[in-house]
């Protein structure tokens, strides 16, 4: 199995990072959080790499982070009731439609909505990418655990800027500069 993220294999799944869910993780977690799914989904607009975010309950859990929210097109943006974004039919149906066989994974939070759609994701046959400095829990344990699970059932463990520099892959590439412009 190729370990390394593929710019034309990849989606980039935000999971549920919600103004009400961010209220009760610690601020400098979920500005980290924050700061590099931003990161991400900036670098993959740059290089043409669909992303899809879901909203859990809105109505109760508010909506997406703002600063997250300009950067998506509201036709990318699914809501759920599920913690497993797999379990949503119109959610699971956009990544199968994409046609993409790995998936980058960020958001809230890490040991229930993360762990459960990794797990399906997975199950699905998807190579699945969890950026450990772009997802969160409200507890540093839960946190701990849901990373120790995500790695023993599979998933790739990450950190946004190798993501972005193995997408990119070259320093020739046209749209490497452009892309490590968003790092300083």
């Amino acid at each position: 199995m190729n370990t390394l993220s593929d710019a034309a294999e990849c989606l980039l799944l935000v999971v549920d990072v919600q103004q009400h869910i961010a209220q009760s993780i610690p601020n400098k977690v979920i500005k980290r959080v924050v700061k590099n799914t931003n990161l991400l989904m900036r670098a993959a607009g740059i290089l043409n790499i669909p992303i899809i975010l879901t909203e859990r309950n809105p109505d109760t859990l508010g909506g997406t982070e703002l600063s997250i929210l300009s950067l998506i097109e509201p036709k990318n943006i699914f809501s759920k009731t599920h913690f497993s974004a797999c379990k949503n039919k119109a959610i699971a149906n956009a990544i199968d439609t994409a046609k993409r066989s790995q998936i980058v994974l960020t958001g809230t939070e890490a040991h229930v909505s993360i762990l459960q759609t990794a797990t399906d994701l997975l199950l699905r046959g998807y190579t699945v990418f969890v950026v450990e400095d772009s997802i969160c829990a409200r507890t540093l344990e839960n946190y701990q655990n849901a990373l120790s699970r995500l790695s023993r059932s599979g998933a790739i463990m990450t950190c946004a800027e190798s993501v972005i520099f193995e997408w990119v892959e070259d320093s020739e590439n046209s749209k490497f500069r452009k892309v490590q412009s968003l790092l300083n």
